[in-house]
C-alpha cells in the first residue's frame, strides 16, 4: 500500500511539473503572438493572430485548471 501510494505521489510530481513546463510554453507563445500582432499591418494576418491567441489562451486556462486540480484534495 505504501508503495503504491510514493509511485502515486511520484506520477503526481511528473504530471505537476509537465503542467508547469506547458504553462510557461503557452505563456511565451502569448507574449510572441502579442509582439507579431504588434507589428503586422496586414488584415488577414492580423485575424489569424487573433485566433491564434484566443485559442493559446484556452489552452492556458485549460492548464490552470488541470494545475488546481493536482493540488486539490480528492
Amino acid at each position: 500500500m505504501l508503495k503504491r501510494n510514493k509511485q502515486s505521489e511520484k506520477e503526481l510530481k511528473a504530471k505537476i511539473r509537465r503542467i508547469e513546463t506547458d504553462i510557461k510554453s503557452v505563456s511565451d507563445a502569448i507574449k510572441a503572438a502579442d509582439s507579431c500582432f504588434n507589428e503586422v499591418v496586414d488584415e488577414s494576418l492580423s485575424t489569424a493572430l487573433i485566433f491564434d491567441k484566443a485559442a493559446l489562451e484556452a489552452r492556458y486556462d485549460y492548464l490552470i485548471k488541470e494545475l488546481k486540480q493536482c493540488y486539490s484534495p480528492k
